[in-house]
């Protein structure tokens, strides 16, 4: 499918978080220290904790976008919504351990993911598109050392068909020969190939956002799944 064009070379548009780097599961860790915290304090319904976690971070993520700032936000919510009022102070003590730890963490690059990239980038045209806040993404790319390998990056404030289109066109590419390249069905896989991208390659991740799972199309001939990152270059 995808090799017909080889040698034309392709726009490849890749996903950030849990498909160059770990991310996702730093909020996992965050979360379950979180938890811990409430439970010190008495508060040991983790269903509960769990159902205010996920409707604050969804009310903030519609305000400002993803990323690790607004899950901290949620945190401090759920705090001040469950933590017993003599409390409080202990509990936000260790929120605020927890949110730096968070926001100040290094996303280590997945395996082959580094070497991948450059001899991709030999041949054809690489893109970066992720959601997130434009300046956490930034300062992940930057320290990654990959941003020379990208010729445009683009942090939009969710990643629909429209943002998709939006990208063809404010980026000049032809959609027969562009392909998304991702770990989530929801954001990565589905969205690009109803904006009518060429293909899109899904390279699952054990510890993908809930939120980003999804139904993949099984039927459709565009969908290839790989196992890992550097099988990419067999692909392309």
């Amino acid at each position: 499918m995808v090799a017909e064009a080889r040698n034309g070379g392709f726009n490849l548009i890749f996903d950030a978080d849990d498909t160059l780097w770990d991310s996702n599961i730093h909020f996992l860790e965050a979360q379950g220290a979180f938890i811990e915290a409430l439970g010190r304090v008495g508060v040991f319904d983790r269903l509960e904790i769990h159902s205010s976690i996920r409707r604050h971070e969804l009310t903030i993520i519609e305000d400002i976008g993803y990323g690790r700032r607004p899950f901290v936000m949620a945190l401090q919510r759920v705090a001040a919504e469950l933590a017993p009022t003599h409390h409080y102070d202990s509990v936000h003590s260790e929120l605020l351990r927890i949110g730096d730890r968070l926001l100040n963490r290094r996303c280590e690059l997945l395996p082959g993911v580094e070497p991948t990239l450059r001899e991709l980038a030999r041949r054809h045209r690489l893109l970066l598109f992720t959601k997130g806040q434009p300046d956490e993404q930034m300062r992940k790319l930057d320290r990654s050392g990959l941003a020379p390998l990208f010729d445009r990056v683009g942090i939009p404030l969710e990643k629909d068909p429209m943002a998709y289109r939006l990208l063809l066109a404010q980026a000049e590419l032809d959609p027969t020969r562009t392909v998304m390249i991702g770990n989530s069905p929801r954001s990565d896989i589905n969205p690009a190939l109803k904006a009518g991208l060429r293909a899109a390659v899904y390279i699952p991740h054990p510890h993908t956002w809930e939120l980003e799972h999804e139904e993949l199309d099984e039927t459709d001939g565009r969908v290839m799944k790989i196992p890992i990152f550097p099988h990419l270059l067999q692909v392309f």
